[in-house]
């Protein structure tokens, strides 16, 4: 398992929160996950505008916060947001061959988190760069 830093700004030429939920526990849909040590923890969806061959792409992205209440309270709808310690981390998926026992890789899982969510506004950030600033 591997996680890395994310620089929003080099990164993303914009990141709009679209919602922010509690994240359900796996196998229950009404118990909000916790950390180890009992804080909640959200999901927030996010629209990430970034540079591809050249070209403005969006995607969809789930980014998981820790917090008491919810990151995304007070926060409008396609509002542009910084993300707080945003990182990537990637982990190995692995299947386990039933006939030997022996373990091999089927592929990667990727997940995002950060800290905190908060309104470009709030930050004194600047408004997202033109596509042709971007960096890809």
């Amino acid at each position: 398992m591997q996680n890395f830093k994310i620089d929003q700004a080099l990164t993303f030429m914009s990141v709009l929160l679209l919602s922010c939920e509690p994240k359900t526990a796996f196998g229950d849909q009404y118990r909000q996950e916790t950390t180890k040590d009992g804080t909640p923890k959200w999901e927030a969806q996010l629209v990430a505008a970034f540079q591809q061959f050249g070209r403005p792409q969006n995607e969809i992205i789930k980014v998981g916060v820790a917090s008491e209440r919810n990151p995304g309270d007070g926060i409008s709808v396609a509002t542009p947001v910084q993300l707080v310690d945003f990182e990537i981390g990637v982990m190995e998926r692995k299947k386990k061959d039933p006939a030997t026992g022996d373990e091999r890789v089927v592929g990667v899982q990727v997940w995002y988190r950060c800290a905190e969510i908060r309104p470009l506004s709030a930050t004194g950030g600047s408004k997202p760069r033109p596509a042709a600033e971007a960096v890809s």
